[in-house]
């Protein structure tokens, strides 16, 4: 389940840094001083650092749980 969710996460990267999404924020606005593009970029960067850290340290395998036998 666990490789699932990453090959999900890769493919929804992958999406959100084509052409055609990049095309989208690439204009003369600014958010908070910084170009809408570099924003786009560094957070769509950081909510899939967080959402793989939370993929991998959430999903446990069944076969490591521990016995107390």
């Amino acid at each position: 389940m666990k490789s699932t969710r990453l090959l999900l996460l890769t493919l929804l990267f992958l999406l959100l840094f084509t052409e055609p999404m990049m095309s989208v924020v690439n204009r003369e606005a600014t958010v908070a001083g910084i170009p809408a593009l570099y924003a786009y970029v560094f957070a769509v960067w950081a909510i899939m650092i967080g959402l793989l850290a939370y993929v991998i340290h959430r999903s446990h395998p069944a076969d490591e749980s521990i016995s107390d036998e």
